[in-house]
């Protein structure tokens, strides 16, 4: 299809993330006019948990679309590592796995963005 959609019109709230939108849709249809791919970011990077909740990734059941500011929530879970004999709980817990989302989300964006790097260009 020749029309795209970006900004708050897809479903995402605030500035930042109407933006990241409207760069994925660019490079998208930098992606198309070039004729070739581009798989969408890893839905373990914020774009990737952005674009996974507007297309579909957030339904559990009917229509209970609700639009979003990107969150931590919206990461699928990860492993947080144990230090042995140490058990976190409360804030620490939270900071742990805030730090393991993170890490993961900046290591797959930056593996996603060399891939696809001719598209950008």
């Amino acid at each position: 299809s020749d029309i795209r959609f970006a900004g708050q019109v897809t479903g995402v709230e605030g500035y930042v993330e109407s933006a990241a939108i409207g760069l994925l849709a660019g490079r998208f249809a930098a992606a198309a006019a070039l004729g070739t791919d581009i798989a969408p970011p890893p839905e373990t990077s914020a774009l990737g948990a952005l674009l996974t909740h507007i297309t579909g990734g957030h339904i559990a059941e009917g229509a209970s679309f609700q639009p979003m500011n990107i969150n931590f929530g919206l990461f699928p879970p990860v492993e947080i590592p144990r230090q042995p004999g140490k058990r976190l709980r409360g804030k620490e817990k939270i900071r742990a796995k805030r730090f393991a989302i993170t890490r993961r989300a900046l290591a797959d964006i930056d593996i996603w963005l060399g891939r696809h790097q001719e598209a950008a260009e």
